[in-house]
């Protein structure tokens, strides 16, 4: 088969449907016969990191100890070995470090996910390092998948959410960065997976405001629970951001108005970046 291009990104708004996409080109893929991987946020990921700890070995047999002293007070519903294996299953190695998918750890008592506080403190993102060493680990673990997918010719790679969503909140909500600037990162992330010859689908909100609501609709916390509904979640995270602290964006409106700053900064990157590139609207 002719594999044009062998790494999909999939990007848009929060809930601009990309799940969906990912899903439907992986589902189309699969069925036309092509070998697809599909990884969506907060998966074991080959490149990106949200949602995923960056921890040293220390602090990883650390956090094992940890599960384990868990499970000695626990009902023990299945061996500890199990347990390591699912911890093992969304575990990286790489560079003398452990990079843990931990929201992806399917523990079998709530109990054990009072341990995932500390470890969300080790993600790289929301401003926990400097940019510099940011953009280091992004640039080498995409280099790294690149190098890797080469050696599976017959493979297409899709990422939802990976390639825009991921560092834009980085680069525009942490940093605040310039578009001029953050066009020179995408430009050096790009050169990473040049060889793959990735594209992007786009989904373009024909209007923002009603496309976030449609969602919040749909994502309400379940009843009796102590989280929050999505749309507060998004909203308090966007305040809190240094974007958001600089540019007095506060609720609902603040987060529309961060979301068409991030979607004009998203058209003019597909317009200069080398990249091939579909749009669609979505009404």
């Amino acid at each position: 088969m002719n594999l044009t291009h062998r790494l999909l990104l999939v990007e848009g708004i929060p809930g601009s449907g990309k799940t969906t996409l990912a899903k439907l080109k992986y589902e189309e893929l699969t069925a036309s016969g092509y070998n697809v991987t599909l990884y969506q946020e907060g998966d074991s990921h080959p490149a990106d990191m949200a949602w995923n700890a960056y921890l040293s070995l220390d602090e990883y047999n650390e956090f094992l100890k940890a599960c384990k002293n868990m499970w000695l007070s626990s009902e023990k519903k299945i061996p500890f070995s199990e347990l390591k294996r699912k911890i093992l299953e969304v575990t990286r190695f790489e560079d003398e470090h452990a990079i843990l998918a931990y929201t992806k750890i399917s523990f079998p008592e709530m109990s054990y996910y009072s341990l995932l506080d500390d470890i969300s403190a080790r993600e790289i993102c929301d401003g926990r390092t400097p940019l510099s060493t940011f953009k280091e680990i992004h640039l080498r673990r995409w280099k790294r998948f690149c190098e890797e997918a080469l050696d599976s010719p017959d493979k297409i790679y899709i990422f939802e959410c990976a390639f825009f969503q991921n560092h834009i909140q980085e680069l525009l909500g942490v940093y605040d960065l310039s578009a001029e600037d953050i066009a020179t990162y995408f430009k050096d992330l790009l050169a990473t997976v040049t060889a793959l010859n990735p594209k992007i689908y786009y989904i373009l909100p024909d209007d923002i405001t009603s496309v976030l609501m449609a969602a919040a609709k749909e994502r309400i916390a379940p009843e009796g629970s102590n989280q929050l509904d999505w749309i507060d979640e998004i909203t308090s995270y966007i305040e809190m951001s240094n974007y958001g602290k600089t540019h007095n964006l506060h609720g609902v409106p603040g987060l529309i108005q961060f979301l068409k700053k991030r979607v004009f900064l998203e058209q003019y990157l597909l317009h200069i970046l080398p990249v091939a590139s579909e749009v669609r609207i979505r009404k």
